[in-house]
């Protein structure tokens, strides 16, 4: 997929005729564009000028996408919903997500920061319903671009390098930056600064995340020469690998905005309990470990959206949320004497209620949602536990079925199942057939296609690899059964064992768990490659 060519703009302020000039230059020494962006206050005070653009009698050799008013006295020439004003230039609206025909991801908010909500001022609630489909996503990546009529709040905060002067910003642009973590930050507000890039992670206490480039723009024409326009060409995420995502420049620079958050959090928890102080008898609610401070509560989702970054105890319901992982090799309460085999980013263990006796899960020690989620060293261990497992499957005149549920799991588990050499031809027809029944649709992965190019991170999934090299996921997982793939090899046709269909049914003790375990250990040592010769 080509990348896409965009210019940007800051506040165009009326001055049409000068920005028609300045387009026609770059297109013609440059090339054509796809799209125009115009950040802050597009219309002027001359209302001559304005209608003539309205009518069509000013035109810009690329389609253009304008924000909306920042005030009063131009709120007159905009729709009152998004809509083209003219056939080359198209209005956002005030708020929302633009899916560009070549998959760009462009999220943009209009106006300035208020108390109340009005054409040309957003409030909170703007905030909060416009990362409320973000909140709902679970691992959400990002989004390409984000557009604001203001800079946000301490922006250039542990930046390298900083604006020619000091711009207050908006405290709720920066928590909104911090919810849909953009690839670029584009900004009016009157001068320009191009601010070194900022992670979105934390170094070592968090999975690596792509960067984010903030570009404030000075208004068109400015009398201060300050640069007002920027031109780059972007992929969108949706057609790049994690790995590519994910690279970080020389100079990237570490998060903003962390002590915004702290402080909003730290406010909220106040009014929270403020709010339990005057109900009285609710009050006692606030330990009850039965109650959700989070649902249907505007507050509570916007300290979900918060706490990857802060980490810290905020109440109940996060403390439910914090309790270890038990898939996690860290955690105390792990049941290390199923454990296999332990690598160095990942470790196999034998499951609970095993459909055989060589049945492993292949798992990542550390805390990692998917297998699309893995950064590349798991996903190489992976692949090295697959291939070893694949001989030991062979040698005992089996193949190896692999599948991944990533639904309703909160760590990566990769089933790892041998099944007799016989049944390897009808496997592909088993889950195909299997799908119909339930309901699924399945999509085949060609040789080439890697999952995590065409499943975005944080969106369930259900993936199988077959012996004979088929390849099969969906991402309909509405009433999508939690034992699917167990309920295929049970099968008279492949395992045969279909009262071992949940896993719950064919539990064991923990005796003859740590016995099975152990033999597993040594039937799978000559193919370990972690094997240092050190049996425990």
């Amino acid at each position: 997929m080509a990348p896409t060519k965009i210019l940007a703009v800051g506040d165009v302020n009326g001055k049409f005729y000068q920005l028609q000039k300045k387009l026609n230059q770059i297109v013609k020494k440059s090339g054509p564009f796809d799209m125009l962006l115009c950040v802050g206050e597009f219309f002027g005070e001359d209302d001559d000028l304005n209608r003539k653009l309205m009518d069509g009698q000013i035109d810009f050799p690329v389609h253009t996408y304008i924000l909306g008013p920042c005030c009063p006295s131009t709120s007159a020439y905009y729709p009152d919903e998004n809509a083209e004003i003219t056939s080359d230039i198209t209005y956002l609206g005030k708020r929302g997500i633009l899916n560009s025909p070549s998959g760009l991801t462009i999220a943009y908010m209009s106006g300035l920061e208020g108390q109340s909500s009005s054409q040309v001022q957003f409030n909170i609630d703007d905030v909060v319903n416009m990362l409320k489909p973000v909140e709902a996503v679970g691992e959400f990546t990002g989004v390409d671009i984000l557009l604001t009529s203001v800079w946000p709040a301490e922006v250039a905060k542990h930046s390298t390098n900083v604006p020619p002067k000091e711009i207050e910003g908006s405290k709720l642009i920066s928590r909104l930056a911090t919810g849909l973590r953009p690839r670029y930050h584009i900004a009016g507000g009157g001068i320009h600064y191009e601010r070194t890039p900022y992670r979105n992670h934390r170094i070592i206490v968090e999975k690596q995340r792509h960067c984010t480039r903030f570009i404030g723009l000075a208004a068109v024409d400015n009398t201060e020469k300050e640069k007002w326009i920027y031109a780059f060409a972007i992929q969108p995420l949706k057609g790049m690998t994690r790995d590519e995502l994910t690279v970080q420049p020389d100079n990237a620079t570490e998060f903003p905005y962390m002590e915004i958050l702290e402080a909003q959090v730290e406010k909220e928890r106040d009014a929270i309990m403020n709010k339990l102080s005057n109900e009285g008898g609710a009050r006692n609610n606030f330990f009850d470990m039965n109650v959700d401070m989070n649902k249907d509560n505007d507050i509570g989702s916007r300290k979900r959206n918060n706490r990857e970054f802060l980490g810290n105890d905020e109440g109940p319901a996060n403390k439910r949320e914090q309790q270890p992982c038990w898939f996690c090799l860290s955690n105390v309460d792990a049941e290390k004497h199923l454990v296999v085999s332990i690598g160095s980013t990942c470790y196999a263990a034998m499951p609970k209620g095993p459909l055989t006796d060589d049945h492993v899960l292949v798992l990542s020690i550390g805390h990692i949602q998917s297998l699309v989620a893995a950064p590349a060293d798991v996903r190489e261990e992976l692949d090295k536990y697959k291939n070893a497992f694949t001989l030991a499957a062979d040698k005992a005149n089996k193949a190896l079925v692999v599948f991944e549920r990533n639904f309703k799991t909160q760590h990566m588990q990769l089933q790892m199942i041998p099944v007799p050499k016989s049944c390897v031809k009808g496997l592909r027809t088993a889950f195909l057939n299997h799908a119909n029944l339930t309901g699924i649709e399945f999509t085949f992965l060609g040789e080439k296609d890697n999952l995590a190019d065409l499943v975005n991170e944080g969106c369930p999934y259900f993936f199988v690899e077959l012996p004979d090299g088929t390849r099969l996921f969906t991402t309909t997982m509405r009433n999508f059964p939690l034992q699917f793939g167990r309920e295929v090899l049970v099968l008279p046709t492949v395992l045969d064992c279909e009262e071992k269909a949940d896993w719950r049914a064919c539990a064991l003790d923990k005796e003859k768990e740590t016995e099975l375990s152990k033999q597993l250990q040594a039937r799978f040592k000559p193919f370990d490659f972690t094997d240092d010769g050190d049996s425990d």
